[in-house]
Parts: structure tokens; sequence; C-alpha cells
């Protein structure tokens, strides 16, 4: 797995109650993601009307959605940040092309304060 990889991960509920498989992608380094067995890990929902300045919006019109694996439009949540192992990925989907990457980056620089 490499930074940006959309993956279907098998996550936690912020409360711990539940697990359910979402999608999700890889935020952490390349560097780290070869020694470590956690990884960061931003959420992607496909409830796009819950819209947060911190999320990216994925339209299945976009140029580069059709490389992300993802079923229809979504939302990367920059603010959803979260550290899990590795094993928990079910697969990986596909990956944020550079467009998005860029994006992606931004709102992350926004919400962290960077």
């Amino acid at each position: 797995m490499k930074k940006w990889d959309v993956v279907l991960l098998a996550y936690p509920f912020t409360d711990l109650s539940a697990i359910k498989v979402r999608p999700a992608v890889l935020v952490s380094p390349d560097a780290e993601n070869r020694v470590r067995e956690d990884a960061v890990f931003l959420m992607i929902t496909s409830n796009t009307d819950r819209d947060s300045v911190y999320d990216m919006v994925i339209e299945d019109s976009h140029l580069e959605f059709g490389r992300t694996g993802l079923k229809k439009s979504s939302a990367v949540r920059a603010n959803k940040l979260f550290t899990l192992k590795k094993t928990l990925v079910k697969t990986v989907l596909g990956s944020l092309g550079p467009d998005l990457r860029r994006t992606l980056s931004d709102n992350m620089r926004r919400y962290f304060e960077f």
C-alpha cells in the first residue's frame, strides 16, 4: 500500500460500538508505510450533503474519479484522521490522482493550520 491509495478498511465508530467496512485514503508517508504495522487514514463517506470546509468532495464527473475505485460521488474528510493496523485493510480500490492529492493536501494543511 502507498500514500494516496483508496482502500476498503474495517474501522470502528468513534464510540467503539461497532466496526464497519468503509473506504478511506491512506495518508501516511511511504517510508513509514513500508516499516510500520500501523498507517494513517482519512475517512471517506458517500454522504456529500454534510459538507464541511475540510471535506474534499469527489464528484463522479471529476476527471480523476475513475482511478479512485469509488462507486459514487464521495467526500474525503480531512478532519477525520485515524491510525489503524494495516491488517484491517480489506482491499485497495484505487488511488487519488495529482489534482485530488493537491486539493486534499491543501485541506489537511488548513485543518491542521500548517
